[in-house]
């Protein structure tokens, strides 16, 4: 019989909180944490709002003996030990074989705090002024690698970076290890810190952002008529992913089950998705027929829904046309609108906000959908949190490339 994986631990350090029980409170509230940027100067930029996480002090989360390497690091890999904390924590693990748990830590950027620093000391500086820790610092994978060597995990390290479908990728490909026999457990997730001149300029000149610099707490409006980018967002969030029996065996606390995932291609766009949402409906059906799943019977569809214009639309046509059975038993809805866009980990937040919908019973509302677009046809858009027995949840991401990815939680 195939392997089950369930979620046995979450963490997340992000905008709305700095552990899983405030972040989602903060997302019953309905109130946006969007504002002005605060970190540096933003006049000169077209946009000049985000959703940052305030009074963050990483040294809270580390030992004094891991100080000393911890304080050089970018931020990135500062939320990551973070979130690892929390899910570490919550999962009770404890290491018999070090060879049979994992981490696999994605991110869509990385150090990118650490690669705009060290540009500048090049280019104001000179070349001598680039820390020997830019390197190893700023690549990618060193937070996957480096919460292994806190923790002394020795099983499957990976790293993956697919933009905004890193998480889910990582969700995914940890689940097909363990089912593998690779491992038993694995902590798996992603991680984002890209508040900086350099990334907002960027994406804002590619006119991807939400200029709505005056209403910061309404800039963010997945499938509204009038939304005109999505909003940048930070943070981390970690789950442990673990084999059922050895779950069981343990007797470990379980949230839910991972029942299916799926990833495709657009093969369209480097940036701009399949209009017609192809890319996204592939994914979506692989997830529902790997785990044998009966459409009508999903109760919630965490959408990608970052607020831009395109994107909204074509995902929506994908949804209606996995809705065969029809919007009767469905919600669906993007929480980007209260969080921003953690971009890399944005699946990672989103994928722990699903769970908890399972474990509490409530799905989140949608809000700042004042009017909406009429090329969005679909009926099952929740304005309020809906109370009601949440069994299967699908969670959509999908990123820059055409990377597309769905995940499907269950009750258990």
């Amino acid at each position: 019989m195939e392997k089950r994986v369930v979620i046995t631990g979450m963490g997340t350090v992000n905008p709305l909180g700095k552990n899983v029980v405030d972040t989602w409170n903060r997302v019953l509230e309905k109130k946006s944490v969007i504002g002005k940027v605060t970190r540096f100067d933003t006049s000169n930029l077209p946009c000049q709002i985000a959703a940052e996480i305030k009074d963050f002090d990483y040294k809270q989360y580390c030992t004094e003996d891991q100080l000393k390497i911890t304080k050089r690091m970018d931020p990135f890999c500062h939320y990551a030990i973070a979130a690892m904390k929390e899910a570490w924590e919550s999962s009770g693990v404890k290491i018999n074989d070090p060879y049979r748990i994992g981490v696999m830590v994605g991110t869509g950027i990385g150090g990118l705090t650490t690669q705009f620093d060290n540009s500048v000391a090049l280019a104001t500086k000179g070349p001598r002024r680039i820390s020997p820790f830019y390197i190893p610092l700023s690549i990618g994978n060193i937070a996957s690698g480096y919460l292994s060597m806190i923790y002394g995990l020795k099983g499957p390290n990976l790293s993956v970076q697919t933009a905004c479908a890193s998480a889910n990728h990582a969700f995914i490909t940890s689940s097909l290890m363990i089912k593998a026999g690779m491992a038993d457990v694995m902590f798996a997730g992603a991680t984002e810190a890209t508040m900086t001149e350099l990334a907002i300029g960027g994406f804002a000149n590619m006119h991807a952002l939400s200029t709505r610099n005056d209403s910061p707490e309404t800039a963010s409006r997945p499938f509204d008529k009038d939304r005109d980018g999505f909003v940048m967002g930070e943070g981390s969030g970690i789950l442990c992913l673990e084999e059922y029996e050895h779950a069981k065996k343990r007797g470990a606390n379980i949230f839910c089950e991972l029942l299916s995932t799926g990833l495709s291609a657009d093969s369209y766009d480097l940036v701009a998705p399949d209009p017609e949402g192809n890319g996204a409906y592939a994914s979506m059906k692989m997830a529902v027929e790997m785990g044998g799943i009966d459409v009508g019977k999903i109760d919630y569809i965490n959408a990608h829904g970052t607020s831009t214009p395109v994107g909204d639309v074509a995902e929506s046509k994908a949804i209606l046309k996995l809705l065969t059975k029809g919007e009767d038993n469905v919600c669906v809805g993007s929480t980007k609108s209260i969080h921003g866009h953690l971009l890399g980990a944005a699946a990672a937040i989103e994928g722990i906000i699903s769970i908890m919908a399972i474990k509490n019973g409530k799905i989140p509302a949608n809000i700042n959908l004042f009017n909406l677009d009429p090329e969005i046809k679909l009926k099952s858009i929740n304005m309020d949190v809906v109370e009601k027995d949440v069994k299967i949840v699908l969670s959509n991401s999908f990123g820059f490339g055409g990377h597309n990815s769905s995940v499907i939680f269950g009750k258990i």
